[in-house]
């Protein structure tokens, strides 16, 4: 989804916006008045049927599994019982029984994962404890844990993922920087930017807006106000987990990998033998929309774009890993870290002695 050409957005939000717009204004428009108790179908329609298969054909289709459609369903519901009055919604509430029992099925599914998850946490606490001296960020420790102990799947990557978010955003606070071990090297890349600066600007307009927004969505619609509040209480959650994790989780470089995090979003682990070689970016400045589908781009967000300051290009292509188990392939890094000359001397290096 990351990934999706600009017009596609557009295309997808006009087409959303359409849909939401006539169905609020045939209940608001006086005109309209009154309405037969038929039309709430039509909305139930739109939001069930119409709006699904609109995220499939832009947004799902080739790109991710049907599953992720049931979410999109029961999303749809909860706008259009926002929507409309509840006594029209009252003559067609069996849909509403028929969405719960698959969201039931659904959370079976994670309570049972949850049920391992805590028969196994000895076993767990303890396999993540002995990574520390080998991957010593959270996020790849406990990836590694959970990959152990249980197989994967999409439920698994979601609660890795949760899990990693409220260890940063809340109880991270307390560390300064990752263990320096004898065979790590390691190599910040926030130093020199106002990417701290940036994101708490966010986190602080986002609070703002958050507490206006609230208020004025209150008159109009109590629920909707506290599901906003919500969604922006763990949006502010993720910017913080962002935040705490560029600053604890340096680029690094071992016997045999290099490992590259930005922040909690994405990830990549390569082996040193899957490097082809490590240069000086030499642009252009501004690629293509295909050639970035191909670059884990590791520069970091900033008031202005910056330059990257070394390119490495891999043997094959390389899987990147970003929140919530989402996954894509790449050919091409690029970095700014604070040391660029450090880091490229030190990479050039392993790759020289694994070349001996």
């Amino acid at each position: 989804m990351l990934s999706l050409p600009k017009t596609k957005w557009l295309w997808f939000s006009f087409l959303l916006a359409l849909v939401v717009s006539s169905n609020v204004l045939i209940y608001r428009l006086d005109m309209m008045q009154p309405l037969p108790k038929e039309v709430a179908l039509g909305t139930l329609f739109d939001f069930i049927l119409v709006v699904p298969l609109i995220t499939y054909f832009f947004i799902i289709r080739k790109r991710y599994s049907l599953k992720y459609l049931l979410p999109v369903v029961l999303a749809g519901y909860g706008c259009a019982w926002l929507i409309m009055p509840q006594g029209l919604l009252s003559s067609y509430s069996f849909v509403k029984y028929i969405l719960f029992a698959c969201e039931g099925a659904f959370l079976l599914i994670e309570f049972y994962l949850g049920f391992k998850l805590i028969t196994k946490f000895p076993a767990i606490i303890k396999k993540f404890r002995t990574n520390l001296t080998e991957i010593p960020t959270f996020q790849h420790r406990l990836e590694q844990t959970l990959s152990y102990h249980f197989k994967s799947s999409r439920v698994l990557d979601i609660i890795a993922s949760d899990m990693t978010m409220f260890y940063y955003s809340l109880f991270s606070w307390s560390k300064t920087s990752i263990p320096i071990l004898q065979n790590r090297q390691i190599f910040t890349y926030y130093k020199k930017t106002s990417t701290v600066a940036f994101y708490l600007m966010l986190i602080h307009a986002l609070v703002l807006e958050s507490i206006g927004f609230h208020f004025l969505l209150h008159s109009w619609s109590p629920i909707f106000s506290i599901i906003t509040l919500i969604l922006n209480g763990y949006t502010v959650l993720v910017l913080l987990a962002q935040l705490q994790a560029i600053r604890l989780c340096p680029f690094m470089i071992t016997n045999q990998h290099l490992y590259l995090q930005v922040g909690i979003m994405k990830q990549l682990t390569v082996s040193l033998q899957d490097i082809k070689s490590i240069h000086y970016f030499t642009g252009p400045e501004k690629q293509s929309k295909d050639e970035k589908k191909f670059i884990f781009d590791a520069v970091l967000t900033d008031f202005a774009k910056e330059k990257p300051t070394l390119e490495i290009e891999f043997n094959t292509p390389q899987e990147v890993k970003l929140m919530y188990g989402f996954k894509r392939k790449i050919t091409k890094a690029h970095l700014r870290p604070d040391e660029s000359q450090r880091f490229y001397d030190a990479l050039t290096t392993k790759l020289n002695e694994g070349n001996e």
